[in-house]
């Protein structure tokens, strides 16, 4: 029988010592504060657990899985206490919008992928119950966007679930515009893996340039970074042969970034999209959502010494061009006044078996 019951969450219950808040058989949540000052939270499965940040952008920090980290690598061993993500990047999901997103271009004042990265959440709170998936632990929280000048009055609630035996995280967000205007809408689900040397991408797009796009804009971030013969080479082979992406070879030159996009991925008879990224071990990276909800695919992947990331589906309402560009392009969506859009994702790992049923269905779609 499904049901929900929830704990209100307050900063005076975290402690720098991890704490443990409530355990149902192998489900855990546990409270604790990084030595930086940052709020965390831990929920744990039998296969391994997540950490978010409750009052940070709702961010899953690290997610472990049958025994590995599987977000990105990076610098930043812990989350910081700053304002702007890209003073702590290095988390394994975070939510981007709700107003603006992207890499702002030049006649943009919108800061990188908007205000929900790393905005100061209020209200978290433990979400406990059972669903169809089974039993599961969630967190949730609140953040308040009021600005007084243009009318953008917004509520952006995320959610994040768990469940017993699994390895898949139920990843949601719904955006209310509490506004009496419509207001201007962009989003995007930034999930960062890490990528892995021979690993093979299995998806649901043919592997042409009918269906991915390169990108050719150079984002504000990258415009120093010099590039050199081998990168300029590989990305004119990826124009003409995207394929050339589907297996990450070590010596690939992804520095700078590197962005294409995907268009018309097939899907299932739910109408869910399905993307693997199969290491040579066989397990896998998976990620999945509904392309009736978020219509545009973008993959993103850097490497070098100082990080490594591999955003192999980063599922939105735009590409990430930033406000000018997708405004002109058409990919400003509009919520009605005294409206809500809710998105879906799920994202995790699988073991070898589940990797295998997964790659033969996506490769019957």
């Amino acid at each position: 029988m499904a049901y929900q019951g929830e704990v209100i969450i307050r900063k005076e219950m975290f402690h720098y010592k991890e704490m443990e808040l409530m355990k149902r058989e192998a489900l855990k949540a546990s409270l604790f504060i990084f030595d930086s000052g940052i709020h965390a939270i831990k929920l744990e499965n039998e296969l391994g657990y997540i950490t978010v940040l409750p009052y940070k952008g709702q961010q899953i920090w690290d997610a472990v899985f049958y025994g590995r980290s599987i977000k990105m690598l990076s610098k930043f061993d812990e989350p910081k206490n700053v304002e702007s993500i890209a003073n702590t990047y290095g988390c394994f999901m975070y939510h981007c919008g709700a107003l603006r997103t992207g890499n702002p271009g030049k006649e943009d004042t919108h800061p990188l992928h908007g205000e929900l990265p790393y905005a100061n959440f209020d209200h978290p709170r433990l979400l406990f119950g059972e669903d169809e998936k089974g039993f599961y632990l969630a967190i949730t929280g609140e953040f308040q966007y009021n600005d007084a000048f243009t009318s953008n009055y917004y509520r952006a609630y995320p959610i994040v679930k768990i469940h017993s035996q699994s390895s898949l995280l139920d990843i949601s967000i719904q955006i209310d515009n509490l506004s009496d205007y419509p207001m201007e809408h962009m989003y995007m689900t930034h999930i960062n893996f890490r990528p892995i040397d021979y690993g093979k991408m299995i998806q649901p797009v043919p592997w042409n340039t009918e269906f991915i796009k390169l990108r050719e804009s150079i984002p504000t971030h990258s415009k120093d970074i010099p590039m050199s013969k081998e990168y300029i080479q590989f990305v004119n082979t990826i124009k003409t042969n995207p394929e050339r992406m589907q297996t990450i070879l070590p010596e690939d030159p992804y520095f700078p970034e590197l962005v294409i996009y995907l268009k018309s991925p097939k899907t299932d008879d739910r109408g869910w999209t399905h993307f693997l990224h199969v290491h040579p071990n066989g397990s896998g990276d998976y990620v999945s959502y509904r392309p009736d909800q978020l219509d545009h695919a973008t993959r993103w992947i850097i490497r070098n010494r100082d990080r490594e990331a591999y955003g192999f589906l980063l599922p939105g309402t735009c590409d990430p061009e930033g406000y000018t560009h997708e405004k002109a392009a058409g990919n400003v969506r509009i919520i009605p006044e005294k409206s809500s859009v809710k998105y879906h994702i799920i994202a995790g790992a699988l073991d070898p078996n589940r990797t295998k049923e997964m790659q033969d269905k996506i490769e019957k779609l």
